[in-house]
């Protein structure tokens, strides 16, 4: 469990590093027509479009048109919260499809929020953002019928209070929908994972090991880049609580597992290096997704993402 604490200089820092990540990453004037969404290299596209295949597999929809799913549902309300949304690119892109989605987004990054906050007025769309800090918010009692958290819970270390928070925020037949990493805490590796993505590496010639995040410059690891996040940031500061509380806290109604090993190798970090066009490069993409679906569906290795719905009752 992370020793940073709420309230603590050493937790000001933490935060501050992690708003300053994001309004880097989201820097810069926003494409018009294109939604507010983290840049991701094209195999990343790739492999979380497998991805979403495994969640429509188990609920009969991706991510997306679950909720959409829950935002249409007639006889209620179907008023949403999205807690750590950030600029908000995916509760748009819901409102702009559903008409009368009533959908608050909560982030602590006052700069994200404004640029969400810009593209809503534009557009005229029913989507409100507020500022809020999820390891300390207090949520309103029995006020929505659909909580979603996406890559939000990971950067959470009051996660406890969250939950319970959110379970009370929930009304009767409300769901919490959730898309997350759980890797170690860190953003580590799990141990048994760990050998095998370094036995893969290895095999992989110079030009898919280039690194283009962790260095000033790019620059070719011998081994997979691996260091622990959570010392300077909020990044997976304890991802690997999020699943055994979610389900002390609620009811499991679906549960989707996946990435035991592509997000070493696809992410924003070794990603860029993979072109579509190349078969060679494609047919590496496809030995590390299938090995991938084999070990978690083997139960051999741990999922790193995960996608699952739940009840607060």
């Amino acid at each position: 469990m992370s020793q940073v604490k709420t309230g603590t200089e050493e937790y000001e820092r933490h935060k501050q590093a992690e708003i300053e990540h994001y309004k880097e990453i989201f820097a810069g004037e926003p494409v018009p027509g294109e939604p507010l969404f983290q840049p991701v290299p094209p195999v990343w596209k790739e492999i979380e479009g497998r991805a979403a295949k495994l969640v429509r597999d188990t609920a009969g929809h991706d991510c997306l048109d679950y909720l959409g799913s829950l935002l249409k549902r007639p006889g209620r309300e179907n008023r949403m919260l999205s807690l750590g949304s950030g600029p908000g690119g995916i509760e748009l892109s819901l409102a702009e499809v559903i008409p009368g989605s009533n959908i608050v987004c909560v982030d602590f990054n006052s700069a994200l929020l404004d640029l969400g906050a810009k593209q809503a007025k534009e557009h005229s769309l029913a989507v409100t953002f507020e500022q809020g800090d999820l390891n300390t918010i207090e949520l309103p009692k029995a006020a929505f019928d659909i909580v979603f958290c996406h890559a939000s819970l990971h950067h959470v270390i009051e996660l406890e209070h969250l939950m319970a928070q959110i379970r009370g925020a929930l009304r009767p037949g409300g769901q919490l929908v959730v898309l997350d990493v759980i890797t170690r805490s860190g953003y580590l590796m799990w141990p048994e994972t760990k050998p095998v993505v370094e036995a893969i590496f290895r095999t992989l010639p110079p030009g898919l090991r280039l690194n283009h995040t962790a260095y000033p410059h790019r620059k070719v690891d011998e081994t997979v880049w691996e260091a622990d996040t959570s010392q300077s940031g909020m990044e997976c500061i304890r991802s690997e609580d999020i699943l055994p509380l979610l389900r002390k806290t609620f009811s499991e109604k679906y549960y989707a597992p996946y990435f035991s090993l592509s997000r070493r190798f696809f992410d924003t970090m070794y990603g860029p290096n993979y072109r579509m066009s190349s078969p060679l490069h494609m047919a590496i993409v496809n030995w590390i997704w299938e090995l991938d679906c084999h070990y978690i569906a083997a139960g051999e290795l741990k999922p790193e993402t995960f996608f699952g719905v739940y009840l607060a009752g």
